[in-house]
């Protein structure tokens, strides 16, 4: 009977695990993307629950009744959708550059829907979100998303974790970095079509016969084409950069959520 009770304790532990773990399959583009078929995200959740198991040890307090066990799965469950959705944030923060050279270049004339996510997507803003993808595999940030996800194991452990109401001002810090980080990334691009903006209104004051609209939208066009190639290293330096700060979003998160 004992090993028993052991037993269902340590598949409980499991499952708390697992609630946490999956997070980052629900919300991270990567993980969570609607190309990967739902059994294989399980598949992967399970076999990232086996490994962080032993992370929690023998020291996580069951609650007794079903109420509360419940209240503690969806406790796991909210961390680990926030961890998902901090790494989503910062995929977002790469993607939103692009709808700002969008909106400015014209390229949001051809918006498209995204079979990855339903939203409707231009040029630049795929065009970005790609590049991140890439980054992010290429640069192995995706261990240091992992390496997040089993700090946080340390830093929160399992039922023993309340979250603390002020961590609201440091996501709002944290989102008003990346959208600094958002402008940093279009900054060229954007200037660029702003002075061809400038350039194409001095023309049409010297030259009212001239329609400004038919030679601007092409010219604007070829611009942001030719700057999105030239500014790859550029972008591909400050998106590595950003993305490789998952773990410290994390851990900063993890740090402003618990009660000190």
């Amino acid at each position: 009977m004992d090993f028993a009770l052991l037993g269902i304790s340590k598949l409980q532990v499991f499952l708390l695990v697992l609630t946490r773990t999956a997070g980052i399959f629900t919300l991270t583009p990567t993980f969570g993307s609607n190309h990967i078929p739902p059994y294989v995200r399980m598949a992967m959740a399970l076999g990232l629950g086996i490994i962080f198991l032993p992370l929690v040890g023998s020291g996580v307090q069951l609650p007794d009744d079903v109420p509360n066990m419940v209240f503690m799965i969806a406790r796991e469950a909210m961390i680990g959708l926030a961890i998902g959705f901090i790494c989503m944030m910062v995929f977002v923060t790469i993607e939103t550059a692009g709808h700002f050279i969008d909106a400015q270049s014209g390229f949001s004339f051809a918006a498209s829907v995204d079979p990855a996510t339903g939203n409707s997507v231009s040029v630049a803003s795929k065009f970005h979100n790609m590049l991140a993808i890439l980054i992010f595999f290429a640069t192995n940030c995706h261990h240091v998303l992992l390496m997040g996800l089993a700090e946080s194991f340390r830093m929160a452990p399992v039922g023993q974790v309340d979250m603390n109401p002020a961590v609201a001002n440091g996501m709002v810090s944290l989102f008003s970095s990346l959208f600094i980080v958002s402008i940093r990334i279009s900054a060229p691009i954007f200037a660029a079509l702003f002075l061809a903006d400038i350039a194409l209104a001095m023309i049409s004051r010297v030259i009212p016969q001239m329609n400004v609209f038919v030679v601007g939208l092409p010219l604007k066009l070829g611009l942001a084409l030719v700057g999105l190639l030239i500014a790859i290293p550029y972008v591909s330096g400050i998106s590595h950069d950003v993305l490789g700060g998952v773990y410290n979003h994390i851990t900063s998160f993890m740090s402003a959520a618990i009660h000190p």
